[in-house]
């Protein structure tokens, strides 16, 4: 799967491209959640997608620490199977309420066929 992640302690600022590019991709796993050729093209998604992305959500909770926190455990719940795709789906629209950038976002890593709407929108 695309998350799997470990906070780091001490991330550097931008510079990190130049090393993170190297030591993420590795073609052997940069398997998506998502198998089935998306709407994107037959682009496929890389660990350094799911870094963008996490890297995102940590930004917009910068001053809300617990959210980012929530977000990884449900990230390792799905990982170990202990949350189905509708369980995601259902506590990261929660999480995320209110930042419809992030909730949109991570349909990109949803298995074909899975989609976060909003209907309770206005």
């Amino acid at each position: 799967y695309v998350f799997h992640f470990q906070p780091t302690a001490g991330m550097k600022r931008v510079r990190d491209e130049s090393y993170s590019g190297s030591q993420f991709k590795r073609p052997s796993y940069g398997q998506p959640l998502h198998t089935g050729g998306g709407g994107s093209g037959g682009q496929k998604l890389t660990t350094d997608d799911a870094l963008q992305y996490l890297k995102q959500v940590k930004e917009m909770f910068q001053d809300q620490r617990e959210k980012y926190e929530q977000f990884l455990e449900v990230m390792k719940d799905f990982k170990g199977q202990r949350l189905d795709t509708q369980g995601v789906i259902g506590r990261v629209k929660e999480l995320f309420k209110g930042h419809n950038n992030l909730i949109y976002g991570f349909n990109t890593f949803l298995p074909k066929g899975y989609e976060i709407t909003l209907d309770d929108e206005g």
